[in-house]
């Protein structure tokens, strides 16, 4: 986990808004829970540790609906709560490649804008399949923070 995170041009951002707290949206990042809306539809998560502090390590393994287990996992780097979040991710489709993710969320009435920016992808087709997994992570997460 503690491999360099590759450098590259290659990297992706997304902003969606959510009708939550920006405290809340945020505190769904640091929590067991975290599993249970990250994923595209059909996605089960099996396990999920998350020690929220800087330096300190997430995982979660998932099965997809054809039955493959799926493992991800990385260390915080930043956490400036209810405003940014900054950790590695490797692991799943991505393979042993270390990127960066970073979370920005800001106030908006009485919901929040969230901006994800994802870093390090050695490909272009790498980072457009994390595009779909993010895409089909913030709609379970925005049905997660619905319930």
């Amino acid at each position: 986990m503690n491999a360099p995170i590759i450098e590259t041009p290659i990297r992706l951002t997304l902003t969606r808004s959510f009708d939550a707290p920006a405290e809340r949206l945020f505190d769904a990042w640091l929590s067991p829970d975290f599993g249970v809306w990250l994923g595209t539809e059909g996605m089960r998560c099996l396990s999920c540790e998350v020690d929220a502090r800087i330096g300190g390590a997430w995982s979660m393994l998932h099965r997809t609906q054809d039955g493959q287990e799926i493992e991800h996992h990385g260390v915080f780097k930043d956490i400036v709560r209810p405003s940014r979040l900054a950790f590695t991710w490797s692991g799943g489709c991505g393979g042993p490649n270390v990127t960066l993710v970073t979370v920005t969320f800001k106030a908006k009435g009485a919901g929040t804008e969230m901006t994800l920016t994802h870093e390090g992808f050695l490909t272009t087709e790498d980072a457009e399949r994390h595009e779909q997994g993010w895409t089909g992570s913030f709609t379970r997460l925005r049905d997660f923070l619905a319930a």
